[in-house]
């Protein structure tokens, strides 16, 4: 256990991009273990930022409820996407694909298939999004998906105008968010850009 929360502090001092979890029950292990004061007060700070994770997944988890895939791109078919396959070897992974609730879909496929943003249609990103975002923030999926939404680096450019009011509201509480905690990786100007990217049209 020291060694996991020692990487896990090493990763929230140098700024990784990707939400890191911390638990009291492992804040007090590392009293027993005798870890320094100042290392312990850090682990408390950075609890207090998963607690606020937390908030921000229950209103994620709000904002997309019912939300369907429809004839959107599947997470397995993007995956063939990705992998030049053919269109029966497509049609065959999209037939296991998750369309009615993103919230079953699990964090391990969710990282195996790390690179859907850049295959997903816009319908696609609207179904996944919330997936990726709850396991990111629970600290279970190991990329940057709130950060490339921010950097605009999805290829289904249209799909924040499918978003409703509330879906657009959360995904600025994210930003937002990751922006108070990684200071150095997101400028004001990165925020204020990713704020514009998801505005609707007039």
């Amino acid at each position: 256990m020291p060694d996991r929360l020692f990487r896990v502090l090493v990763s929230v001092i140098s700024c990784v991009i990707a939400m890191q979890r911390i638990t009291p029950e492992e804040i007090s292990a590392m009293r027993a273990n005798g870890y320094c004061s100042s290392t312990i007060a850090k682990a408390e700070a950075w609890l207090a930022q998963c607690r606020r994770a937390d908030v921000l997944i229950a209103k994620v988890r709000q904002a997309f409820t019912g939300v369907k895939l429809g004839e959107g791109t599947g997470l397995r078919e993007s995956d063939g996407l990705d992998d030049y396959a053919g269109d029966a070897e497509l049609e065959r992974r999209r037939a296991l694909d998750e369309k009615e609730d993103w919230q079953r879909i699990p964090a391990e496929l969710l990282n195996y298939c790390n690179a859907a943003p850049c295959f997903l249609d816009a319908q696609g990103m609207v179904f996944h999004t919330p997936a990726f975002i709850v396991a990111e923030l629970q600290g279970t999926y190991r990329q940057a998906f709130i950060g490339q939404l921010m950097s605009g680096t999805f290829t289904a450019t249209t799909f924040p105008q499918l978003l409703s009011a509330e879906q657009r509201n959360v995904l600025m509480e994210c930003f937002l968010f990751y922006a108070e905690l990684y200071p150095d990786s997101y400028s004001p100007s990165d925020i204020a850009e990713a704020v514009q990217r998801f505005q609707p049209h007039r």
